[in-house]
């Protein structure tokens, strides 16, 4: 899934052009910061907080006006700024850290959100059990991620392309993606009451080029330990292998949202 090291620089190289590539994302931060049960949220832990889709809807419709995001980008902790920026009266600090140590105070937030991040952490159950100790007895984690079957129509390109793609690509999917009873019982094991655990799938069809470049704006740090003659005709192959594999109207796929909604015991 790729080092530390590969996923930051991998998001530094795409956060130019992340909000538009990913601008979904927004809008799946906008539906799970409206699931989350009554607050009040004045202080808000954001993990894996990209360019601050999800705090900027916490700060305008929950009331958040202490917001810390994490990130590993540093070229994602600038969108996260600028962004919180423009919301008036919301006090942003910005953590370069990974969400094994996150240098924040345990037992001290009111909601910790993480939007479309968390697929991409090595530990998903340690990445529960650590943003559940930051929040506060009777606090709301709110997650949303990628869920089991999310572009399996890519994996399948992957698979059958010749020769074929790294192994590891393919079986990225399995290893990020969760389901949603794997995420109640994570939740369960960090010793949170799960609210609401669900998934919206979409069926999506895009021009194959704007599809491959949205992919490789989420998932680019997944071919950068290879050399890189090798990592670039893997891109114009697999770009190739999409445009065969697109239909009239364009390449289709499916898109699953895993939503997760859990509280601290009071």
């Amino acid at each position: 899934m790729g080092t530390a090291d590969h996923v930051r620089a991998g998001y530094d190289g795409a956060a130019a052009g992340y909000d538009l590539l990913l601008r979904r994302n927004r809008e799946g931060a906008h539906r799970l910061v409206t699931s989350l049960p009554p607050g009040p949220f004045p202080r808000v832990l954001d993990v894996g907080c990209g360019t601050g889709f999800v705090s900027e809807a916490m700060a305008r419709l929950r009331g958040a006006r202490d917001v810390v995001g994490v990130d590993l980008s540093d070229g994602m902790l600038d969108g996260f700024r600028a962004r919180l920026a423009a919301v008036d009266g919301v006090a942003a600090t910005a953590v370069r850290a990974d969400v094994a140590d996150m240098p924040v105070e345990g037992g001290a937030f009111d909601a910790v959100v993480s939007g479309m991040a968390f697929h991409w952490f090595p530990d998903k159950p340690g990445a529960v059990r650590a943003m559940a100790r930051a929040l506060r007895p009777g606090g709301v984690l709110g997650i949303l991620t990628s869920g089991r079957g999310t572009e399996y129509e890519l994996r399948d390109v992957l698979a059958a392309m010749d020769p074929p793609a790294p192994q590891p690509l393919i079986d990225a999917f399995a290893l990020v993606q969760r389901d949603q009873g794997e995420m109640d019982a994570m939740l369960r094991d960090a010793g949170l009451e799960p609210v609401d655990v669900w998934t919206e799938t979409r069926l999506r069809v895009m021009d194959p080029d704007a599809f491959m470049d949205r992919v490789y704006a989420a998932s680019g740090h997944l071919t950068l330990g290879m050399p890189e003659e090798k990592r670039l005709a893997l891109a114009d192959a697999l770009r190739a292998a999409v445009r065969d594999a697109a239909g009239p109207d364009g390449f289709a796929f499916t898109f699953v949202k895993l939503f997760a909604v859990a509280t601290r015991p009071d």
